[in-house]
């Protein structure tokens, strides 16, 4: 997982139509999971977080993606680059971002309208 900070460009090349984005801010999403007790044997609920880049695209030469636009991306998604001397995030595999636009899930556009 990349380590990921407020005002960090990303770029993804999006099948030669390349978007970069910066980072508005960080959120984290907690969810629970079953993890296995050592000392037991047992297994047991834990608490996790994942980290949420909430980015708003600064340049894009898709059509179907507008400058302004706000998405999130996992942070697990993400890798550490460095271009030209700066260090920038892209995305370790395919493209996957959630749009605000296109938002069916409900956490998600609280993520990104929270601190406004």
């Amino acid at each position: 997982m990349a380590y990921i900070k407020a005002d960090m460009n990303v770029f993804f090349a999006n099948n030669g139509k390349p978007i970069t984005a910066v980072v508005e801010k960080l959120s984290f999403r907690k969810y629970r999971t079953m993890v296995k007790d050592k000392e037991t044997g047992k297994k047991k609920p834990k608490t996790k977080s994942m980290p949420f880049a909430c980015c708003k695209v600064i340049l894009s030469s898709d059509p179907t993606v507008l400058v302004g636009e706000q998405f999130l991306i996992a942070g697990y998604k993400l890798q550490n680059v460095i271009m030209k001397n700066e260090r920038m995030l892209t995305f370790k595999n395919d493209y996957v971002a959630e749009y605000a636009k296109d938002l069916g899930n409900e956490w998600v556009r609280r993520i990104i309208n929270e601190d406004r």
